[in-house]
């Protein structure tokens, strides 16, 4: 089976800018399934675009995001069940 975009639902995404970087934890259903908590790290390119990469380490100030929001998500991903 070949996945299909049309089916991954976003449900919520939380973001954390700094200066040319940042991260992503977003909130995915892929057709009606559990939902995953996705991380990924956003980036600004020389030409001025944004890039996306894996996660990798976080940086405190990170960490500090992720476990301000985390009941939050876990709330979400909860009621989505």
């Amino acid at each position: 089976m070949a996945y299909d975009q049309s089916k991954d639902k976003l449900l919520k995404m939380f973001e954390l800018k700094q200066d040319k970087s940042g991260v992503l934890f977003s909130i995915f259903s892929y057709d009606g399934s559990k939902p995953k908590l996705g991380l990924t790290r956003i980036y600004e390119k020389k030409d001025g675009t944004m890039g996306y990469g894996q996660i990798g380490r976080l940086t405190i100030e990170e960490v500090k995001f992720l476990k301000e929001n985390i009941d939050r998500i876990i709330e979400v991903m909860e009621i989505q069940k």
